[in-house]
């Protein structure tokens, strides 16, 4: 290979470093704008977990919620048919 090289003169060999210095150049900052899409992409991944998490602790407790106001309505609907038992009939 050393003979492909040795066939080249100068100016090709000079144009041929300043080409793969560059390319070296593009690569890096290819890789610090990768690096900065990953860091974004773990932050957001982040907050989605928070958000997530935030809503299903809103859901339990809307859900215990539910829960509580069911068991006061058919205690509320109990309480009134015992009512309604204790009125004298029109009759």
């Amino acid at each position: 290979m050393s003979k492909d090289y040795a066939s080249i003169d100068k100016e090709q060999l000079i144009s041929m470093i300043h080409f793969l210095e560059e390319r070296d150049e593009e690569r890096k900052k290819e890789n610090e704008e990768l690096k900065e899409l990953i860091k974004e992409l773990r932050d957001t991944h982040k907050q989605d977990m928070k958000t997530q998490t935030n809503l299903l602790k809103s859901i339990d407790r809307l859900t215990n919620q539910v829960a509580d106001l069911t068991t006061q309505n058919r205690t509320i609907s109990e309480r009134i048919a015992e009512l309604a038992q204790a009125l004298p009939s029109r009759d």
